[in-house]
């Protein structure tokens, strides 16, 4: 593989994946405006139409593994070209959906596609960006999050106004249609895989099925005791896939990534902070777009403005925090991070019906501030601390504990609000008080979950 080559055309390749990412999380930034939305037209409760993003966040988290292994044989013009396909046809779907079981089946086919290109993004970045460009390449490919999320609040806020919310879901084609032919065209600069191992797809399979069937049991825990078969039979399922991986990895002959990479203790933290970082953040936001409608009155127009905060922050800071540990390192940075997550997220748990539209506009800047610091420097260090030949592999894991986060985070918020409010409903208070009421305790747990990842960020190499 001509090394010189890659790293000339690396901003040709670099384009592809980033069109990719942008498409991902617009579509994504702008679902998150219109869930209240659908879930008046489509009248469901919050506990319904959230499963519009879980069923999306467990399919991801499912397929990313094996997707990590399966592009280490196939290669990344195969990745790219596979994930815009089923992303272009799932947002068909769900543009021509008129109910929400129609509207959940076509999101588990765009994460089909999405799980592809969060699978292989960080490490097709580190492929063709030299060692000491790292932090810079995956900052660039954070500002495409950033700016995917900065277009979706306005862009969805303008479409719910003047057109259905299916129309929401009709812009991801020419974006895609434009990403696959560029896809065709520069990818062809890049050599197929001439060294590979054998792919491990027991391994990726037992540890997709044990996340797949644990993130379903918990989010089934609202609807269901925990003593309904469907709920501890899918854990049970859960824990034999655990220790079928368990064993998978046990071995050299199937080993995935192999049980030597979580002895690495810049591996295992960064991890381990990630997936917290993650459940913290997703717990409190989730529910913001509900608040801003239900209890401030917003147009979704508005909303879109408030959401749009959070995007803007990460465009500006995540690149100039992955430039900075190119030369300082992730631990700093990271716990920095982390602890301004934690502030920010302690100002959001005093929301109210009387809430100053400062002070939200300010809590919302301090949270996306803490996430955009921790990030990027805390994907460069799990991305450096692993083998050249591992890092297909290691990128699907970034993405994994991402999605298992925020997918965390989601079912976590929704089941617990479930539970206050029906504890409140008794009290016959008001509907805002009764949602504010709720909301609160959620974020508090959010907070010791931000708390707790701290010493994670802190315990690892400079």
């Amino acid at each position: 593989m001509d090394i010189s080559l890659i790293q000339t055309h690396k901003y040709r390749f670099f384009t592809v994946g980033a069109i990719g990412t942008f498409m991902s999380t617009l579509d994504g930034s702008i679902l998150n405006v219109a869930l209240p939305t659908i879930a008046n037209q489509l009248q469901c409760n919050i506990n319904v139409v959230a499963w519009v993003i879980l069923a999306y966040s467990l399919t991801v988290v499912s397929l990313m593994m094996i997707f990590g292994a399966w592009t280490e044989k196939k290669g990344y013009a195969f990745a790219y070209k596979f994930g815009y396909s089923f992303f272009i046809i799932g947002s068909i779907i769900c543009a021509l959906s008129s109910s929400i079981h129609f509207l959940i089946f076509g999101r588990v086919i765009q994460a089909i596609g999405s799980a592809m290109f969060q699978a292989v993004g960080p490490g097709m970045v580190t492929a063709v960006f030299p060692e000491n460009e790292r932090g810079k390449g995956i900052g660039l490919m954070v500002m495409m999050v950033s700016a995917g999320m900065m277009a979706g609040p306005p862009l969805g806020g303008f479409l719910l106004q003047y057109f259905p919310w299916q129309s929401i879901f009709i812009i991801n084609i020419p974006i895609g249609l434009i990403g696959m032919s560029l896809a065709l065209k520069y990818f062809k600069l890049l050599p197929k895989p001439s060294h590979f191992r054998k792919m491990r797809i027991s391994g990726a399979l037992s540890i997709s099925i044990a996340m797949l069937s644990g993130m379903l049991a918990l989010s089934l825990i609202e609807s269901y005791s925990l003593l309904d078969i469907r709920v501890w039979g899918l854990g049970i399922i859960s824990l034999i896939s655990l220790f079928l991986f368990y064993k998978f990895e046990s071995k050299p002959e199937s080993a995935l990534i192999g049980l030597d990479l979580f002895k690495n203790r810049t591996f295992r933290s960064t991890l381990i902070a990630a997936i917290l970082m993650f459940v913290a953040m997703a717990g409190a936001i989730i529910l913001i777009p509900f608040y801003l409608e239900r209890v401030k009155d917003f147009e979704p127009q508005t909303v879109g403005m408030y959401l749009m905060i959070f995007p803007i922050i990460m465009f500006i800071v995540a690149p100039l925090s992955g430039k900075l540990s190119d030369k300082i390192g992730s631990r700093l940075l990271t716990t920095t991070g982390m602890a301004i997550l934690a502030i920010g997220l302690y100002l959001l748990s005093y929301l109210d019906v009387e809430t100053s539209n400062n002070y939200i506009i300010l809590s919302i800047i301090i949270i996306s501030s803490g996430v955009a610091i921790f990030n990027t420097p805390n994907s460069s260090a799990m991305m450096g601390s692993v083998d050249k030949s591992k890092r297909a592999v290691i990128s699907g894991i970034i993405s994994t504990s991402r999605n298992i986060g925020m997918a965390l985070g989601v079912a976590i918020a929704t089941s617990l609000f479930a539970y206050f409010q029906a504890q409140n409903v008794g009290d016959n208070v008001d509907t805002t008080i009764n949602f504010v009421s709720s909301y609160q305790p959620v974020v508090k747990v959010s907070i010791i979950i931000a708390l707790f990842a701290l010493p994670f960020c802190f315990i690892r190499r400079k």
